[in-house]
């Protein structure tokens, strides 16, 4: 099976990017954000463990990370996909990457989405999410059709806890200190595409659909 992982600063477009594959591709999209908001919804002793740290801006530990994917990696629907698994958020640390390097693929491609600082803080800032099936709506080009409800299951839509200003900008401090060298990592195993994430989602998904087998 092949495997493909998305990288990119907080605000890069991981998220859509990893929708957007897994629609035309047929990729299962495996997205740890997901795992962990669905923890937290649940109530659940990890959902609350990460929930706490997430606020504050930081990284939920590998530990608790990689226990949650494996749980996710186990259910057994992967077969059922067409081309393989894109991974949106994982991994986020060298200990990540290396676990994950240890489960066997048929192939892995690493694509990194640059963006601007700038552009990535005006992204989080502007962005807004269902709580009940956790769209992601942006108010400067993707606002909801009606406003604070989801177009797609009619759920309460607003602005995730962490995306405020100070927020966004310790992720920004925490990104640079423990995710880029996971992206030096990829690099020295000659598997790393590094893409132009500026600009318009059309635009940069162009960009990246000709990198996906």
């Amino acid at each position: 099976m092949k495997r493909l992982i998305l990288f990119g600063a907080p605000g890069s477009g991981k998220g859509t990017m990893g929708d957007l594959i897994a629609r035309d591709f047929g990729y299962a999209k495996i997205s740890t954000g997901d795992i962990l908001r669905a923890e937290i919804e649940q109530g659940s002793a990890d959902g609350l463990r990460a929930k706490g740290i997430m606020d504050a801006g930081g990284l939920v530990p590998d530990d608790l990370v990689g226990e949650l994917l494996r749980r996710r990696l186990l259910r057994g629907d992967l077969g059922e996909s067409r081309g393989g698994y894109v991974m949106d958020g994982y991994p986020r640390t060298l200990v990540q990457a290396e676990a994950l390097s240890a489960i066997a693929c048929d192939s892995e491609k690493a694509i990194f989405i640059e963006v601007s600082e700038t552009e990535a803080v005006e992204r989080l800032l502007s962005r807004l999410t269902c709580s009940k099936c956790g769209a992601i709506y942006n108010l400067r080009n993707k606002p909801p059709r009606e406003d604070g409800v989801c177009d797609l299951c009619r759920g309460e839509v607003g602005r995730r806890a962490d995306d405020n200003e100070q927020s966004v900008r310790q992720r920004f401090r925490v990104y640079a200190e423990r995710t880029l060298p996971v992206i030096e990592y990829y690099s020295r195993r000659g598997v790393l595409v590094r893409v132009d994430g500026n600009g318009a989602a059309a635009a940069v998904y162009a960009r990246i659909k000709g990198l996906v087998a």
